[in-house]
């Protein structure tokens, strides 16, 4: 009778619990902007192997199927999309292109950017959107975590963005390094 009751009582938690596990979501994709040549004279050397690189290590990522210590499925569980985009173009397409990323399609991360004259277009565009700050908080986040008592940060005098970004999370300048970037 005990063994019967205890049955009862499993099954009746299990026929409650079924419900609510059946709303549970599913983590929102990480949305991936990558951006290479897919056209133009450096597509075949450059932009589409790199694009065969980035289809081949999601498609692991995803699968859970990438070495250690990224043998989970996705990015911290949730899926990643990708967006591929040409970075042939003037500076005035790489803007655009850059904001359709950011705003129509809500990319999380864009990678790219690194091997046209036209692309430094994009940075004034980039800066200023709170990413520093994310990528700051989380590093400090960890440190914390992980027992982490202090943390030095090396900046440019002249990188005002930076040292107010720096003094805004409360870190303070405690040296100075004469002529090292000189060098």
């Amino acid at each position: 009778m005990r063994s019967l009751r205890k049955l009862a009582t499993m099954a009746l938690a299990t026929v409650s619990i079924a419900p609510i596990s059946a709303f549970a979501q599913d983590p929102a994709p990480v949305k991936i902007g990558v951006i290479t040549f897919l056209s133009g004279p450096a597509a075949s050397p450059f932009g589409v192997p790199a694009r065969n690189a980035a289809e081949v290590v999601i498609e692991m990522l995803n699968a859970g199927k990438a070495p250690a210590p990224y043998a989970t499925k996705g990015f911290g569980g949730a899926p990643i999309q990708t967006l591929i985009i040409d970075e042939a173009g003037s500076s005035t397409t790489q803007v655009t292109e850059y904001r359709n990323l950011v705003q129509r399609h809500n990319v999380d991360v864009v990678i790219g950017y690194v091997s046209s004259g036209n692309c430094l277009a994009v940075a004034p565009v980039a800066r200023r959107r709170g990413i520093g700050g994310l990528l700051l908080d989380e590093v400090v986040a960890g440190a914390t975590r992980a027992g982490v008592r202090s943390l030095y940060l090396e900046v440019r005098e002249s990188n005002s963005a930076a040292r107010a970004l720096y003094e805004s999370r409360r870190f303070f300048p405690v040296g100075r390094r004469r002529g090292y970037y000189q060098r």
